[in-house]
């Protein structure tokens, strides 16, 4: 009963905490959780092979915008203390170090912080530049205190121990920020392998590869296979896979798989080569990121009516086809809705071109929102709309229909001056319970339709409904 009486008294504790305090544990936890991964990556000397404290403290500092910056460092300062304990380092040199880490993650952020949310998520080449600016800055700044501690385990200068601690955190920060900056908020989410596995199994044999030939040169044996990662995959992922080259690079050098013989300026002549080669990969994707962004962006120019953002006629035709194919083989109940705004020449005559682009922009805007997901919408005219609705009851289609004619009536739009414009329109409604005809017949049928409704007076809605025996005939 005791562990449970204590366990269940813990929850309360934890329950009762504020969230500001529980961040703080929260961060506290993460520092230390990251620097004792660190500490374990030491097997000879002081300086840890990889460190990603500071890099998770960096992230903290840019994306956590509920704490003050103050609060993140003391939680951090504490995480490094417990980890330093854990391990049994003397507490001296490690305050110190402490002191640089907690200096230099902060000096990264502060830079990088300055930049645009872009650059931060490293969505275009530009961040990735900034982040190498910031990361210089950060490891330098830390150098300056962290090569105090560093004389005595370099056994040299003042100098030495600076560049053997700014090379060393270069490549921490060049190599784990990426992974900081690019996780999603949401978690990532695995796919289907694909094409993926490939660059994946390269590069896994690049450097198993690079760890099996004896020679100073096979450390970059994975930078192809790192390069066809970073044009193929996802940008957090590339990022994961040159950390962990990375990781396991620092870690060959400090086992000793990659000897040159020149002592310590050869290990941070390496360290920068490393940081190097784990900067070409990330710039490579974020490139692709901006790439696909603006591949992604001129699609959307050609496929949408730069005036309302519904499917031109082109792409609403060609979507349409691939929708109705489906639900042909389906049998499945189909409308289709020519909306025509009513009297527009006259607006247009009256208030002239700008004048009539407002009207239809608010009643693309009321259409929008009045139709289901996954109805297609487009502009096949000046002032005609199309709606295709799939897998939908005739009650449910003259509904969509109503509320649309409704959303428009409401509408006043507002002109040059003081000038106002109401708005209506007439819906013609083809609707076709099974084994629908062709889309350009069901068009034909509704654009009928909806000059039946002008005709009666416009501002209503016309259905049509497909007879049973003429669905049978196609």
């Amino acid at each position: 009963m005791a562990p449970i009486f204590v366990a269940s008294a813990s929850m309360r504790l934890i329950g009762a905490l504020t969230l500001h305090t529980r961040q703080i544990i929260l961060i506290a936890a993460l520092v230390f959780v990251a620097a004792l991964i660190g500490s374990l990556s030491r097997p000879t000397g002081f300086l840890a092979a990889f460190w990603p404290a500071n890099a998770v403290l960096a992230g903290l500092l840019l994306r956590n915008v509920l704490l003050s910056r103050i609060s993140v460092l003391l939680a951090a300062a504490a995480g490094y203390t417990a980890a330093a304990i854990v391990v049994g380092d003397q507490l001296g040199p490690a305050s110190v170090m402490t002191l640089a880490n907690i200096i230099g993650a902060a000096t990264v952020a502060a830079v990088l912080g300055t930049g645009s949310a872009q650059d931060r998520t490293l969505s275009r080449p530009q961040g990735v530049v900034a982040l190498l600016m910031a990361s210089i800055a950060g490891s330098a700044s830390g150098a300056m205190v962290g090569g105090l501690a560093m004389v005595d385990l370099v056994s040299g200068s003042y100098f030495d121990g600076w560049s053997a601690w700014f090379a060393a955190e270069l490549v921490n920060y060049l190599a784990l920020m990426p992974v900081v900056l690019t996780w999603p908020a949401e978690g990532i989410r695995i796919g289907r392998p694909g094409s993926q596995a490939a660059p994946i199994a390269a590069l896994a044999a690049a450097v198993a590869l690079s760890l099996i030939v004896p020679h100073p040169v096979a450390i970059v044996f994975p930078v192809p296979a790192l390069i066809w990662c970073a044009l193929s995959l996802p940008m957090v992922a590339t990022s994961i896979l040159v950390m962990l080259y990375a990781g396991l690079a620092m870690l060959g050098l400090k086992l000793g798989f990659f000897t040159y013989g020149l002592g310590s300026a050869s290990t941070m002549m390496v360290h920068l080569g490393i940081a190097l080669v784990a900067l070409g990969p990330v710039m490579v994707a974020s490139a692709n990121v901006e790439r696909r962004r603006q591949m992604e962006r001129l699609l959307r120019m050609a496929q949408h009516d730069g005036l309302t953002d519904a499917l031109t006629r082109g792409a609403f035709t060609e979507e349409s086809r691939t929708l109705w194919d489906a639900l042909v083989s389906e049998h499945a109940p189909v409308a289709v809705l020519l909306v025509d705004a009513d009297h527009f020449k006259q607006i247009n005559d009256t208030h002239g071109h700008a004048g009539g682009d407002r009207v239809l922009v608010a009643v693309a805007t009321a259409i929008k929102t009045s139709i289901r997901q996954g109805d297609l919408f487009g502009r096949i005219g000046g002032e005609e709309f199309a709606l295709v609705l799939p897998r939908v009851s005739l009650r449910e289609a003259a509904a969509v229909a109503e509320r649309i004619r409704h959303a428009v009536a409401d509408l006043t739009v507002a002109l040059d001056g003081d000038d106002a414009q109401n708005v209506t329109v007439s819906i013609g409604l083809a609707f076709s319970a099974d084994g629908a005809p062709p889309i350009v017949e069901m068009i034909s049928l509704a654009d009928r339709a909806m000059y039946d409704a002008k005709r009666a007076g416009r501002n209503r809605v016309e259905v049509y409904q497909v007879p049973p025996e003429e669905m049978q005939g196609h």
